[in-house]
């Protein structure tokens, strides 16, 4: 009981000292000394605040007196939030219930389901407030509820991407003390629609996707956009009557703004232009002309880029709010690789990914060290299920790759000593390293950054990749485009480090090893729509995994 009332006077409203208060007089506590009556006279427990405890300190709850709160989704969370203020009623004024409601129904604005947060249970209360004690409690739970539920999933996204991939590492969904800390304080603000705003990514890249969802479901309450013909053949000059339906389909997702009374059939230098900017919005080579990828772009309906963007929305609240203010951005699903300085785009390049079958992983690394003129050694699972199996086929593969064979003591063996029939990869007591150069799998550069995936960033001899627009090409690591130049953006802080300092590292064929001097973060994402300036750009599923996110994104909270 002593403990009870430590609690209840600790969040107690400090009253107002009178004008001339006595001296404050030294008191000495008698622990074996207890007047029950005084006790029971100077704490008269809030009826309300009574209910609230009693939820949860019970260990079962009798009858239906709590079935209004059965729903609540983060039950230990909402006890060390109703601990802290010593179970008082949190929901006094209704300007605060006003604001959490109005942020829930906004939360759809974000592609998060408002009917995971109680709205309409909210909205029943809100219109016929309770009118018992326990009507109070269970009104109260709620709204707290709603409001740590809503803040989570906006900062930290409703989907834990561990349950979807076991490799994330950006950040820890559980781990929110510091959030909870800054909503108790914000109730004691009454900050509440400031806060929950604060809490989501405050990024242009994530507004303007959010804008891009508000301005895609408006458009589709009205019809969404028209088909269109194969168009298929179609050329700048030619007269064809499906330039009118492309036309209105350009002019409704806004690549071109409309013209009155334009009745051409002209497919146009205007045209073509509008076209251009809608195969870049998607991802596809910008050329003017409408083959059939760009047919099946423009035929996808205004709901399939509804649920991507949602998709995407939700991937972004899993890391946005953790990226530092320099790092480097690989976008697995647009084959890109971005340096961001001080929050803003320094500079970008292609890359090639992973296949299908050998995915490259979604994870966080810091980038601490570069090779130049490194030597390849075959990896584990390249060496079983390509290396050996080619070697078994034609012994001159070991020649033609330029692979030495090497002992554990870094002896070079002769390969006609080695029964390569007898192995299959893990029974392997050899090491194959390749030669460095042009000719090596990992070109002139390699950036290593530490991980248990064992996939990196590295230069590659195949540079004629580079101009295919679908890049699943590797084993997992990434092939980058123009090593050189961000060899020189990551070591910039290293005044030798010149481009013809990094030049003449190469040159000399001899492998050599540099520290950054400073660890740089590297993302390695998955994002198939995200903004670009005032575009939101969509991208193939390469590794189809969508599906998986808007599964669990539409999944409603589990019921305690």
């Amino acid at each position: 009981m002593i403990g009870i009332l430590l609690v209840w006077l600790a969040f107690s409203p400090v009253q107002p000292v009178p004008a001339r208060a006595p001296a404050p007089q030294k008191v000495t506590l008698q622990p074996q000394v207890q007047n029950p009556v005084i006790s029971q006279k100077s704490v008269v427990p809030d009826p309300v605040t009574e209910h609230i405890r009693s939820y949860f300190t019970r260990k079962t709850v009798q009858g239906t007196e709590l079935a209004l709160v059965e729903g609540i989704s983060f039950r230990n969370r909402l006890a060390r939030f109703y601990a802290a203020r010593g179970y008082r009623p949190v929901w006094i004024k209704r300007t605060m219930i006003t604001e959490l409601i109005t942020a829930i129904e906004s939360a759809a604005d974000d592609g998060l389901d408002p009917a995971d947060y109680h709205l309409r249970a909210l909205r029943v209360f809100y219109n016929q407030p309770p009118q018992t004690p326990q009507q109070e409690a269970n009104y109260d739970l709620l709204l707290s509820d709603a409001f740590l539920t809503l803040a989570t999933h906006l900062r930290y996204g409703k989907v834990d991407p561990v349950s979807l991939d076991p490799n994330w590492n950006i950040n820890d969904f559980h781990r929110s003390t510091a959030m909870e800390f800054r909503l108790q304080n914000a109730v004691t603000a009454e900050r509440i629609a400031g806060v929950l705003a604060e809490l989501r990514p405050q990024r242009p890249e994530y507004l303007q996707l959010r804008k891009g969802l508000i301005r895609d479901r408006a458009l589709a309450k009205e019809g969404g956009w028209p088909v269109v013909p194969d168009l298929t053949g179609l050329k700048e000059g030619a007269t064809d009557n499906r330039v009118l339906p492309l036309r209105k389909r350009l002019v409704v997702s806004g690549d071109m703004t409309a013209v009155a009374n334009d009745t051409s059939r002209i497919y146009d230098r205007r045209m073509v232009e509008a076209v251009k900017r809608f195969q870049k919005r998607n991802g596809m080579v910008a050329d003017g002309v409408p083959g059939p990828a760009t047919f099946r772009a423009m035929n996808l309906p205004v709901e399939r880029r509804i649920e991507q963007i949602r998709i995407n929305l939700e991937r972004c609240r899993w890391f946005m709010n953790d990226l530092e203010p320099t790092y480097v951005l690989v976008n697995i699903a647009e084959f890109s690789l971005r340096y961001v300085e001080h929050g803003r785009n320094r500079w970008g390049t292609r890359v090639i990914v992973g296949q299908p079958y050998r995915e490259t992983p979604v994870f966080k690394a810091d980038m601490q060290y570069i090779i130049f003129n490194p030597r390849w050694v075959v990896p584990p699972t390249i060496l079983a299920k390509d290396v050996l199996p080619a070697i078994r086929k034609n012994s001159s593969y070991l020649s033609r790759k330029k692979l030495n064979i090497l002992d554990r003591n870094g002896t070079v063996v002769n390969p006609a000593s080695v029964n390569w029939s007898q192995y299959t990869g893990a029974n392997f007591p050899y090491r194959l390293q390749q030669t460095a150069g042009d000719h090596g799998a990992l070109g002139r550069i390699k950036f290593m950054l530490p991980n248990r995936h064992t996939v990196y960033l590295h230069d590659t001899p195949t540079k004629d990749l580079f101009e295919k627009s679908s890049r699943t090409f590797s084993s997992g690591c990434i092939r980058v485009e123009n090593p050189q130049e961000l060899a020189r953006l990551v070591l910039q802080d290293s005044l030798k480090w010149s481009r013809e300092r990094i030049q003449a590292a190469i040159n000399t064929g001899k492998t050599a090893t540099v520290y950054l001097p400073k660890r740089i973060p590297v993302f390695i994402l998955y994002l198939t729509a995200f903004a670009e300036g005032d575009e939101i750009v969509f991208l193939d599923d390469v590794y189809n995994r969508d599906s998986a996110v808007l599964k669990a994104l539409d999944k409603p909270l589990l019921q305690l």
